[in-house]
């Protein structure tokens, strides 16, 4: 190749990689200026679309993404325009209004020393920056440095006494130092300098309402929609006022005309309908969702909440409908979910409920609703604690709810925590006095408490106001017993009996009281409450359990049998009929009464319960375990049964000892100190070869039952496996000596005579 050639060849190359590097620099420059156009001619979206191919070219450069960020933030997509401006501020100091802003998103979201530090950089290049220095005002405000605060507005310099923002800004920092007046006289200010600018008149409101100066506030009020008579915060403010002094006509007007102002905004009839949901106006709400869901057809939350409101009204099959609707369009609708929820709650399928309850939840941390009604589900399976931790946690998100107390008050009363129920009751009253179950509850605190005087009062009071309320009533005749006041207390009685002939605890109240030790006395006083009361099924529950406790099991399963037919729902009845036949001998009949108390409720404990028990005496150990397993399944924590299950398992030679002591520890979780239990746990133990562990729980077992021949004899097994012969021996000699016959005694003569021999 000649010199001429290569140098030729050699220009061509330079020229190229000029022409090569030149081009993306142009063209994403090109991009740009397209982007800027777009702008111009508000078209967003075309705009963002040329941004993104200019940075696609140059991630670095700088004013393609802090327009990208400025159009992100005009969309709405904070997060997308806070790291676009971001990477703008960084890849471009100088640019000092990306990087205010981007000290702005950091102090909404609490980052206060990322903030400083942005407007460190911002006020290091420009000292005078305006925004910046306001921002820094806000800034020290937030940390409470006040004096630095000021200095801040003091170096924008003379504005900060003329401009309305500036002055609301020195309100805010008088108002957080307390110095009322002041700060009063500077929001005034600001709203004179600035008539138009609403947030001004909201800052002073906001001041007189912490002063609680309610006189002043409805002049600010009234000046405010004077001023802005179709702005819906107005009106908000106003109904929120009326809401304070408990003034609910003005706050449904004050509603009615957010709803006239905007009525293509779905937020605001709900809130109405909310209101009058809240006072128990259930038709008036019921009248606005449906009138709503007319002029904002397809709006899933006003669906969800009719849907809620038929609930509400116990018109379950149009709240079905509604959330049938609901689900053919918003699968994921957090109301229609929570329903849903809520329907398997009341047809018994609480574990159901709680898969459901637990995501949305977790999906959903902020909303309480999920969290009550998840401890509302733990409740009713007798979860106590579980439940207590949901309904805590709801009342964390939400304080303000009477219901959410009320259910935590009724909680702390079962767990024995009698402070603390009265305590939640306290605030559910005061949160909504005409809460008749928290007032009850908080009565019923109080009588625990002992303190008998302040339960009679409050109940006292309920009575003006319901005076033939069975359970006020009831209340008041023990808070009268505790109270010394005998004569008082058999007064409330004897009129609770008339009123209501087959109350449980005031029929088993007047028994102990005139009939301790009188079976045929009770028996003739019960006979003469039926006949006040024929059809009340609890006359004849309570007339079978005093027949069967004077051995007259005929006329008992009778009077049972009667009281199935009265109320054919109660499952009592059923229960004291099978337990009745089963002491006759009539135990086809008695498993007959247990399957229709299943066939009634597929998930009834106490039904399978009979059975197994029923099973297991006959000696059909598998289908007693397999009646167990659906018990456990329906309750885990149901100790009776997993304590059954667990024994059955173990004492199957071929029965899985890995399971039975999974089962039984389920069973000693949740029953502790039940011996019955401890017993259980030794036997799978003494199964296993575990004979120290063995041991150990069976002297348990014993600490509340010393005389128990079977326990013992479990305990000289164990004492046994673990080579203490003499320890077996002599356990073994105290029971033969003390327990002349049990169930076990011939093993036990058997297992001393060969400890003994030789």
């Amino acid at each position: 190749m000649s010199k001429k050639t290569a140098k030729l060849l050699l220009s061509g190359l330079c020229l190229l990689l000029v022409v090569s590097c030149s081009a993306p620099e142009k063209d994403k420059q090109i991009y740009y200026e397209k982007a800027m156009e777009f702008v111009k001619q508000e078209k967003q979206e075309a705009a963002v679309l040329e941004l993104r191919s200019a940075i696609q070219i140059d991630a670095k450069f700088a004013e393609a993404r802090y327009q990208l960020g400025l159009l992100y933030l005009q969309g709405g997509e904070t997060k997308k325009a806070f790291a676009e401006l971001v990477r703008a501020g960084d890849l471009n100091p100088d640019n000092l209004d990306a990087n205010l802003k981007v000290a702005h998103f950091y102090l909404l979201s609490r980052k206060k020393e990322e903030a400083r530090k942005r407007i460190e950089l911002i006020l290091a290049k420009d000292p005078n920056y305006r925004d910046a220095l306001v921002l820094l005002a806000n800034l020290e405000l937030s940390e409470g440095k006040y004096e630095e605060a000021l200095t801040a507005l003091g170096r924008i310099g003379a504005e900060s006494e003329t401009s309305d923002e500036l002055l609301n800004i020195r309100g805010r920092i008088l108002a957080a130092q307390q110095q009322w007046d002041a700060a009063e006289e500077v929001f005034r200010r600001a709203i004179a300098a600035n008539e138009d600018n609403f947030v001004n008149y909201e800052t002073l409101l906001l001041l007189l309402q912490q002063k609680k100066d309610m006189l002043k506030s409805k002049e600010v009020l009234d000046a405010i929609i004077e001023k802005f008579p179709d702005n819906v915060k107005a009106h908000l403010l106003l109904a929120g006022y009326y809401r304070s002094i408990d003034s609910k006509d003005q706050v449904v007007e004050e509603l009615q005309k957010v709803v006239e102002i905007a009525p293509d905004k779905a937020r605001f009839r709900l809130q109405l309908a909310d209101f009058y949901q809240r006072y128990g106006k259930l038709d008036y709400a019921e009248k606005i969702l449906v009138q709503a869901r007319t002029d904002i057809p397809d709006d899933p939350d006003l669906t969800g909440a009719l849907a809620t409101l038929y609930f509400e009204q116990k018109k379950f099959d149009e709240a079905r409908s509604m959330l049938d609707e609901l689900g053919a369009g918003q699968s994921g609708h957090g109301g229609g979910i929570l329903l849903n929820a809520r329907f398997l709650l009341k047809e018994g399928k609480s574990r159901d409920a709680i898969v459901i309850l637990q995501k949305l939840s977790n999906d959903v941390p902020h909303w309480p609703s999920p969290q009550f009604y998840l401890g509302l589900a733990h409740y009713s399976l007798g979860e106590i604690e579980l439940a207590q931790q949901a309904v805590a946690g709801a009342i964390q998100k939400n304080g303000q709810n009477s219901e959410y107390h009320t259910l935590l008050a009724q909680i702390f009363q079962e767990m024995g925590a009698f402070e603390e129920a009265k305590a939640e009751a306290v605030i559910a009253v005061r949160l909504s006095p005409t809460d008749l179950r928290a007032a009850l509850i908080l009565s019923r605190a109080l009588i625990s408490a002992k303190q008998y005087g302040e339960a009679v009062a409050i109940l006292v009071d309920m009575r003006k106001q319901i005076p033939a309320h069975s359970e006020i009533l009831g209340n008041l005749i023990l808070a009268y017993f505790g109270a010394g006041d005998r004569q008082k207390g058999e007064e409330i009685l004897t009129e609770l009996l008339r009123i209501d002939p087959g109350n449980t605890h005031a029929v088993a109240l007047f028994l102990d009281l005139r009939f301790k030790n009188d079976l045929p006395g009770a028996e003739a006083f019960v006979r003469q409450q039926i006949d006040k009361a024929p059809a009340d099924a609890r006359l004849h529950l309570i007339l079978g359990s005093l027949l069967e406790k004077q051995n007259n099991g005929r006329k008992a399963l009778a009077a049972y049998e009667k009281a199935q037919e009265l109320g054919p729902d109660m499952t009592q009845p059923y229960l004291a009929a099978a337990r009745i036949m089963t002491k006759l001998g009539q135990r086809d009949e008695a498993r007959a009464k247990y399957n229709d108390l299943i066939a009634k409720d597929p998930k009834s404990v106490p039904g399978h319960m009979g059975i197994a028990t029923l099973l297991q005496a006959e000696g059909n150990s598998p289908e007693a375990a397999a009646q167990y397993r659906k018990i456990v399944d329906i309750n885990r924590n149901y100790a009776p049964a997993a304590n059954n299950l667990a024994w059955l398992i173990a004492s199957d030679p071929n029965g899985d000892l890995g399971e039975a002591l999974m089962i039984a520890m389920t069973a000693k979780q949740s029953s502790p100190d039940d011996p019955n239990i401890a017993d259980t746990l030794g036997w799978v133990h003494y199964q296993r070869h575990s004979y120290m562990l063995a041991t150990s729980q069976f002297e348990l077992a014993l600490q509340s039952q010393p005389d128990n021949p079977t326990w013992t004899y479990h305990l000289a097994l164990a004492q046994n496996g673990d080579n203490k012969k003499e320890a077996a021996i002599q356990t073994l000699d105290n029971l033969l000596k003390k327990s002349p016959a049990f169930p076990d005694r011939q093993k036990a003569l058997d297992l001393l005579a060969e400890l003994t021999k030789g």
